[in-house]
């Protein structure tokens, strides 16, 4: 499974992993954002999504269960950047807004930041490719082609 995208005047996007922040991200205050399970799923068919969090209020494995999506625990940016190491920094796309997300954003070979009720830290904007209102926004850029190269050609 990969999404692949030509964008004039970039090197080709081929996709293989979404590695996703939770709170912040998908959740606010540990509860599921609206119209984030269904975005997921359609993506699900397109590429692997993993969830990496440090799960602040206890509910990973809750929106694991609902997304049907693989989880990983980690204890900070390190580790999320170990994890994106692993599976191939030119594969990954990352969805985050955390300070703890900024290197593993700056890694990635597309880098999402999703400003939500929670706000998004500076460093994690600063090395973000796209900046989306909602994760909603994010989720759905991803799944449109023609809406991604429009954002990212130079």
């Amino acid at each position: 499974m990969t999404i692949r995208v030509n964008i004039p005047q970039r090197a080709p996007l081929e996709l293989s992993y979404a590695l996703l922040d939770v709170n912040g991200t998908l959740a606010n205050r540990g509860q599921l954002i609206d119209g984030v399970a269904g975005l997921v799923a359609e993506l699900r068919d397109q590429i692997e999504i993993r969830l990496l969090s440090a799960d602040t209020f206890g509910q990973l494995d809750a929106v694991a269960a609902a997304l049907r999506v693989e989880r990983t625990l980690v204890a900070d940016g390190d580790d999320k950047v170990r994890v994106l190491e692993e599976l191939g920094p030119e594969r990954c796309v990352a969805i985050g807004n955390g300070a703890n997300d900024a290197e593993m954003l700056r890694r990635a070979a597309l880098a999402i930041v999703v400003v939500g009720a929670e706000g998004a830290a500076g460093a994690a904007i600063e090395a973000a490719d796209v900046v989306c209102s909602s994760i909603v926004d994010a989720l759905a850029l991803l799944l449109d082609e023609r809406a991604l190269i429009a954002t990212l050609r130079r």
